[in-house]
């Protein structure tokens, strides 16, 4: 086992998000489509770099004077997991000699995503704010660290048995998938409700599911195919802690909202709603949806500066 930081670097940059020192900005938007960064992008007032590397896109500009990237990570928590841990790297390492500044400002993370409906009362492009994620993945639990908080715990523990209970029985894998969950930046949460309810659209706060995969773990039927869960959608909306209660299921935050918390970084994330808890193959108009997403998250960017 080394101690010294194992980084990854071509031609000075680093290997994944192709990224050099000093090209990310401290507030960084995360979106999963590419095409979605684009679209970001475009509401800078001017962009300064533009890196493409694999599946990973970054624009790195200004926003009303306020220096500000997005990255296109590509679907699910191990890319995430790739782009937060390299983005953590070029903040906060010198990239010569693998070694960690101790003077680094915190980053602050948004997420901006789309995501399904769990509950009739949530339509289609309701917002969805994030106060805490569970994980149905298992990328979080590489990286371990104490809960945030009771409720992370509560989450957890409920949640477990909800699935050992939901599973098919007699199956394989019955009780075997543990569930983890983590808490978004509750600075980061309030912002984002409060430039919703600002102007007037509608939102809702609570936990969001990140699942690992669109299909399967989302107990989509596939003819031919076998899900281990018949209706893990139905089953996790029962989840509620102290009145919050699951709201979407989408496949990115839970790791998300765990690794910020572990940097010490702001983390948070608003996603549009685009299919109904009981018609999951029928999705709104996605261009128009994601665009009150990435409004309100822009307002927010101005939001936080402002207080900050």
């Amino acid at each position: 086992m080394t101690d010294k930081s194992e980084i990854v670097v071509i031609n000075e940059r680093l290997y994944h998000l192709g990224i050099k020192k000093g090209d990310l900005a401290d507030n960084v938007f995360i979106v999963g489509d590419p095409a979605r960064a684009i679209r970001v992008s475009k509401e800078f007032d001017k962009i300064e770099r533009e890196i493409s590397n694999r599946e990973f896109l970054t624009f790195t500009g200004t926003y009303k004077g306020i220096p500000v990237s997005v990255i296109g990570t590509g679907i699910g928590t191990d890319n995430v997991e790739i782009a937060l841990v390299e983005a953590y790297i070029a903040h906060e390492f010198d990239l010569k000699d693998s070694t960690r500044k101790s003077d680094c400002p915190p980053m602050t993370f948004i997420r901006l995503g789309t995501s399904g409906g769990v509950h009739p009362d949530i339509a289609p492009e309701t917002l969805a704010i994030s106060s805490y994620a569970l994980g149905l993945d298992n990328a979080g639990l590489y990286y371990d660290q104490s809960p945030d908080d009771e409720i992370v715990e509560r989450i957890e523990s409920k949640a477990k048995q909800i699935l050992s209970d939901a599973a098919l029985s007699p199956s394989r894998f019955k009780g075997k998938i543990i569930p983890y969950a983590s808490k978004a930046s509750s600075e980061i949460t309030d912002a984002l409700a409060k430039q919703a309810a600002k102007h007037n659209v509608k939102f809702e706060v609570g936990i969001t599911v990140s699942s690992p995969g669109f299909y399967g773990p989302s107990s989509r039927y596939i003819e031919g195919l076998k899900n281990t869960f018949p209706d893990i959608k139905g089953s996790l909306s029962k989840l509620e802690i102290d009145g919050l209660r699951v709201i979407n299921m989408e496949m990115e935050s839970s790791l998300f909202f765990h690794l910020c918390s572990q940097m010490g970084y702001r983390a948070g994330t608003i996603c549009t709603v685009i299919s109904a808890s009981t018609s999951s193959d029928d999705v709104v108009d996605y261009d128009a949806a994601i665009g009150g997403t990435i409004n309100i998250g822009l307002k927010t960017l101005v939001d936080l500066n402002k207080i900050d």
